[in-house]
């Protein structure tokens, strides 16, 4: 068996002296995308920004592609590929779409190819090539979601990390997203996605992870197959 292409081991990290991850342990490996659930508040957002060197780590070790990155810098893991598209609107509001979409493109390798990825970033977004023009502050919300997406995908990717991509969008923009994520998955692009709505994660993802109080609670190995029941006995520990 190969080795995992990401592996996480007894990790700790948190805020100040407030601790919020407790020993996290999991790994993914060649072809998996993971998706992970859990209530509000317990660890997955500080999980994510932990294993992109926003938040240092206490203790533990993350391996990303045979690499202890565990103290890099967040530069040096984008470099590496591990591409972390963040919850929220963190755009350079009085840029373009075509402006921030550059930007995701800093590193040297995806810089000299970013003409060549904007075109297919262009072509899972549609609408952002309607919008290359556009000022990121007069975007919805569900626009300028796939624009961070698109920073991500500049960067090339081996890994991409989104944290809940559909908070707050309609129905029809949930669906629209799900089907550009399906085709960045089907491109060769590993995906971690942190949603409070299991179904969507359904048909993109090969296994679930429960984080809870900052460790792995359980998981669902096929999460193609998941129940609203096997949803409650996961988040509620009902039998």
């Amino acid at each position: 068996m190969s080795d995992p292409i990401l592996d996480v081991t007894a990790l700790r990290s948190g805020y100040g002296r407030v601790p919020v991850l407790h020993d996290i342990t999991f790994s993914i490996a060649e072809r998996e995308n993971i998706g992970l659930i859990g209530p509000n508040g317990h660890g997955k957002t500080t999980l994510f920004r932990t294993l992109s060197g926003l938040v240092p780590a206490w203790s533990g070790s993350v391996r990303f592609l045979g690499e202890d990155i565990t103290r890099k810098s967040p530069a040096s893991i984008v470099e590496r590929g591990l591409i972390h598209a963040p919850q929220g609107n963190k755009l350079f509001p009085d840029f373009t779409v075509l402006e921030n979409l550059w930007l995701g493109a800093f590193v040297k390798g995806p810089r000299a190819q970013r003409k060549r990825t904007i075109e297919q970033v262009f072509s899972i977004f549609p609408r952002l090539a309607e919008r290359r023009g556009q000022r990121c502050s007069t975007l919805s919300g569900g626009e300028r979601q796939m624009v961070t997406i698109g920073c991500g995908l500049m960067g090339l990717p081996k890994m991409l990390i989104l944290d809940e991509p559909t908070l707050g969008l309609s129905p029809k923009l949930k669906a629209e997203l799900r089907d550009a994520i399906e085709t960045i998955v089907a491109s060769g692009v590993q995906t971690v996605i942190v949603e409070q709505d299991p179904e969507f994660l359904q048909t993109l993802t090969t296994r679930l992870l429960l984080v809870s109080e900052g460790v792995v609670r359980a998981e669902i190995a096929d999460s193609g197959g998941l129940e609203h029941q096997r949803i409650v006995e996961m988040y509620f520990g009902h039998a």
